[in-house]
């Protein structure tokens, strides 16, 4: 019996020490099942007790009140062996989740909500503990059948009430008074405590992410667009791990509902679909999602999706939900079922509640399709302008629609149009086909079957560019867009080509703006045509356009584009750009928007099983990303999986790279370990010392950086001088990178011996300017001056010192953010040689500066 008791006090350990989850569960459920085999009741009871806040946490309401009332019973029955409180635990805290979980399904009545307040309430007294629990349970039950009247009368006898050690936390009486106020049409006063929850970092258990949840509307209803985009994504990736945050994930669907974010809301429900049967006595949330699914997918259907598969709602385990179904279910259909669904609910507890509250719920979502914010996230858009022209009735109309798909090498989509020629030519009370138009059906298949399509007006272009520049190109170019035969309905495809050529030259040539025209014209006819792949490639050729031309907006577009069509082709490059929308938008400051995309392109490398160094640069994406929004430990997670994948990859690059990244976060943050890394990273680097040099010579730099930071000034110098001499042997053999590296490597170097070897850190430092200054990086070397001017004056040689002062103050002369700082350094100098004048005007020039 011993062996069995000390193992469930082992497991209490770890239970204690596990974060809430499946792990944890399974620890849990092991001490209880141990327990009950072996009559031990004092340890199931303390399970048990463990097992209250976790199935609270994880949505697991059978099991919550299961425990609750068998430690209820245990307690009544003897509350000596059964106290109320075994270590942290307290059973008292546990009747205010009864009492929620109650609620949340209309299997239980009002009767039975009420008796577990009155239970709560006489326990309450019964022990001498305050009663603004049981108040703020009263309050929550009357918002949540719909009794708002009532539930004022409950917030005001609250609000008068002290608080007390069995008060809800100050964070959830916030959430919960803000989501009233919400629900009674005073959005300001309920945003004005969301605020205060959030700016003041407060949390709980499910808190911020609810808080962020039930103010995205009420933040769109009063305009505040920018801050609910930010909450959105926030609040999401804070609310998608955790199947009990359905109510939260409703929010959101609705979010994106009215924001023009239908195709975001798409793979957040297919996403998030089957928490639908995760609770089964949560039917609260149930009704919540479902209704938020139908104003979902209302929208998509709106938006020009209703045709689209959404392939989550095939599950089996949802059959008693939306009912039996032979094929797939599109939005349209799934629309249908979802409204039928909520409202069945809705009508379950209208009947229990004696009211209509949920009916109105409904109502309030019907009324959203009426509600609009034009706030584009990501690259999830659905949009009318990718449905194609439909396909001609005629034959001749196909043909030319093959030869057009054919000119732009869509062999895919030519092959179905082929096909759809000959079934017409077929169809009985058909015209009997033409000879001639049997012979264009025959070289149609010819061209099908070829290797590739070669158009001899495009390859003497790229001739031209090759040999007489890009201006001899594009003129051809012109000319050859002038040839009748590619107007209106003839030669389309072949125009199409030319003009993606056109700008590809105008790009090569740094006319972005006309390159872009160009791009999107080619686009166009593709779009029109239904010539998804050439349409995703050519719109991300307009993107890099867009960007080079500096405009952003225009970019984020066509990187939508891209990716909508070959999401639509099923092609694999939809995955890339996904990824470089990421990068742009983490460029652009929305690196929550960035993040978002890495994840979902992560999600699906994993579910595709894609190759380990795919997913490696994905990650590192996430870490990039993750330091921008500062979430330091996400990022360092992301890193170390890149750096894991990429060398099990063997993608030495890439390894190099996320370790460097994830070494120098560590170092920032003082972890000693990150030395280590930097160590690892050099390791990676020598497997590309062969291809580009550089990289080991980057790698080794931050080492050696690294290690000065650690006090390591010996090893470090050593690290850098190797470093230095590999950077020379580069600059020697002209590698474009290695002149402002080697520099870079001598300030460096400079720095981490300047205790130690002063004159030889000057020295140092002096080469560095003049290899900064040189290639006319004037900061730097304005920088690596003031260095060894600055080891000078800490040796007391000031005269020495000032001759550098000067210089870099020279040097600076265009640089005022930088030369604030010289001009102060160098009055410093001035008064240790007692040229007091020279010090207050050099001061006086520093502080116009500032």
């Amino acid at each position: 019996m011993d062996s069995v008791e000390d193992r469930i006090e082992t497991l209490f350990e770890e239970i204690d020490v596990t974060p809430f989850g499946p792990a944890e569960r399974a620890l849990i459920d092991e001490a209880i099942a141990l327990a009950d085999e072996h009559g031990l009741d004092e340890q199931g009871y303390t399970a048990r007790l463990r097992l209250l806040p976790s199935a609270s946490m994880l949505g697991d309401t059978d099991a919550q009140l299961s425990a609750f009332a068998w430690c209820v019973g245990r307690n009544a029955a003897d509350p000596e062996k059964f106290p109320l409180q075994v270590g942290g635990f307290d059973l008292l805290w546990y009747h205010k989740h009864v009492v929620s979980s109650l609620m949340g399904s209309p299997l239980f009545s009002n009767a039975d909500v009420d008796a577990a307040i009155e239970a709560m309430q006489q326990q309450y007294l019964k022990e001498g503990v305050g009663l603004s629990g049981v108040l703020q349970a009263r309050f929550q039950a009357a918002v949540g059948q719909g009794r708002l009247d009532e539930a004022g009368k409950w917030l005001g006898e609250l609000k008068r009430t002290p608080r007390d050690n069995y008060s809800h936390c100050e964070t959830c009486v916030r959430a919960e008074e803000a989501e009233y106020h919400y629900a009674i049409g005073k959005d300001a006063d309920g945003l004005a405590l969301a605020d205060e929850i959030l700016e003041q970092g407060m949390t709980c258990g499910d808190e911020p992410e609810n808080t962020i949840a039930q103010a995205l509307l009420p933040a769109l209803r009063a305009g505040r667009l920018d801050e609910a985009r930010q909450m959105h994504l926030r609040g999401y990736r804070m609310a998608r791990t955790n199947a009990d945050h359905l109510t939260m994930i409703a929010q959101h669907l609705r979010f994106c509902a009215v924001t023009g974010n239908e195709a975001r809301g798409l793979e957040i429900l297919e996403r998030h679909l089957n928490w639908l049967v995760h609770d089964g006595l949560n039917a609260q949330a149930h009704f919540d999602a479902l209704s938020a699914a139908s104003v979902l997918l209302g929208a998509a259907q709106r938006a020009g999706a209703g045709a689209q598969t959404v392939a989550a709602a095939s599950d089996a385990k949802l059959v008693p939900i939306f009912g039996e179904r032979a094929g797939p279910w599109t939005v349209t259909d799934l629309k249908a079922a979802t409204r039928t669904a909520a409202a069945a609910l809705g009508a379950q507890f209208d009947e229990r509640n004696g009211n209509n509250w949920y009916e109105s719920r409904l109502a309030a979502d019907d009324e959203l399709a009426g509600m609009s914010c034009d706030l584009p996230i990501g690259a999830t858009r659905v949009s009318t302008d990718a449905t194609p022209a439909a396909l001609p009735d005629d034959l001749d109309g196909r043909l030319l629609l093959v030869s057009d798909l054919l000119s732009m090498d869509e062999r895919s989509q030519a092959r179905q149009v082929l096909t759809a020629v000959e079934s017409l030519g077929d169809a009985p009370g058909g015209e009997p086909l033409t000879a001639a138009q049997i012979a264009e059906i025959a070289g149609l298949k010819a061209r099908l079957e070829a290797a590739g399509e070669s158009d001899e007006i495009l390859a003497s272009i790229f001739e031209v560019a090759g040999t007489e520049g890009l201006d001899a190109a594009l003129a051809l170019t012109e000319t050859a867009l002038t040839d009748p035969d590619l107007g209106q309905g003839r030669g389309r495809g072949r125009r199409a080509a030319l003009l993606r050529t056109k700008a590809q030259l105008l790009g090569a040539d740094d006319q972005f703006d006309a390159g872009l025209a160009a791009a999107d014209a080619s686009l166009a006819i593709g779009l029109r045509l239904g010539a998804r792949e050439w349409a995703s490639t050519t719109a991300v050729l307009g993107a890099h356009l867009a960007q080079d031309a500096s405009k952003a907006d225009l970019a984020i577009e066509r990187w939508r584009i891209a990716i909508r069509e070959a999401a639509l082709a099923e092609l694999p490059q939809e995955l890339s750009a996904r990824l470089e929308l990421g990068s742009l938008l983490q460029a652009l400051g929305r690196a929550e928007e960035g993040v978002e995309e890495a994840r979902e392109v992560l999600r699906r490398q994993i579910a595709t099983g894609a190759p380990d160094s795919e997913r490696a640069e994905t990650l590192r994406r996430i870490g990039q990303g993750c330091v921008a929004m500062q979430e330091y430990q996400d990022a360092l997670e992301a890193y170390r999986d890149a750096v894991a994948l990429a060398s099990q990859g063997e993608d030495w690059l890439l390894a190099t790279r996320a370790a460097l990244a994830l070494g120098e976060l560590m170092t920032d943050a003082g972890d000693e370990d990150g030395i280590a890394v930097m160590a690892g990273a050099v390791e990676s680097a020598r497997h590309l010392e062969e291809e580009d040099p550089m990289w080991l010579v980057r790698a080794m730099h931050m080492h050696g950086r690294s290690l000065s930071l650690a006090d390591e000034d010996d090893q470090a110098a050593d690290v850098l001088r190797e470093a230095a001499e590999r950077a020379a042997q580069a600059a020697a053999d002209d590698h474009p990178a290695a002149a402002f590296e080697h520099a870079d490597l001598l300030d460096s170097l400079a720095r981490a011996i300047a205790g130690e070897h002063p004159d030889e850190a000057v020295r140092v430092a002096k080469q560095a300017a003049q290899e900064f200054i040189a290639i006319e990086e004037e900061v730097p070397g304005g920088r690596a001056l003031m260095l060894a001017a600055g080891v000078l004056f800490n040796h007391d040689r000031p005269a020495e010192s000032l001759p550098l002062m000067e210089q870099a103050i020279e040097v600076l002369a265009d640089h005022p953010d930088v030369l604030g700082q010289v001009l102060n350094a160098a009055g410093d100098v001035y008064e240790k040689l007692g040229r007091h004048h020279e010090a207050k005007q050099v001061r006086d020039r520093a502080e116009e500066l500032s």
